[in-house]
């Protein structure tokens, strides 16, 4: 269990350099923090922290500019398990809070009623994994046999 000040710290920094992002019309969500890559040690402690995600490296664009490290979380379980919950708890009003409820909103819009994911049979008590009309194979296979039947 992390401690106040520890969530305290994260959720003042996602405020200030957090984005939340949903891209094209297939929607791939992903939370990102992207910062110079001498300042790779807070996305370390970003990842170590919520213990799911990703850091990549990235060359400078331009010679001018600085290398970038980026933390970022693109798995549906991983942003709804993860994220929303610390996000709900522990950002601060802001700016970005607002940006984060309208992600959010969406998100969870997603995986109600686009998502493909693995669904249970919708026979009461079964877990089993669908695979067609809402049923598993042995309910859908047992409803096929009846309707059959004289």
């Amino acid at each position: 269990m992390p401690s106040r000040a520890e969530a305290a710290w994260i959720a003042g920094f996602v405020a200030a350099e957090g984005t939340f992002t949903r891209q094209g019309p297939t929607t791939r969500f992903s939370f990102c923090v992207a910062l110079g890559a001498l300042d790779s040690e807070s996305c370390s402690r970003l990842h170590k922290f919520f213990s799911v995600g990703s850091i990549k490296f990235s060359p400078r664009r331009k010679p001018h500019y600085d290398d970038v490290v980026q933390f970022s979380i693109r798995a549906l379980p991983d942003l709804l398990n993860v994220i929303v919950p610390f996000m709900d708890e522990h950002l601060p009003a802001s700016h970005k809070r607002r940006q984060y409820r309208q992600w959010r909103s969406e998100l969870l819009d997603y995986w109600e009623h686009r998502a493909k994911r693995v669904r249970p049979c919708t026979v009461p008590g079964c877990e089993t994994q669908r695979r067609a009309h809402g049923l598993c194979r042995k309910h859908l296979f047992s409803d096929d046999r009846s309707l059959t039947r004289p």
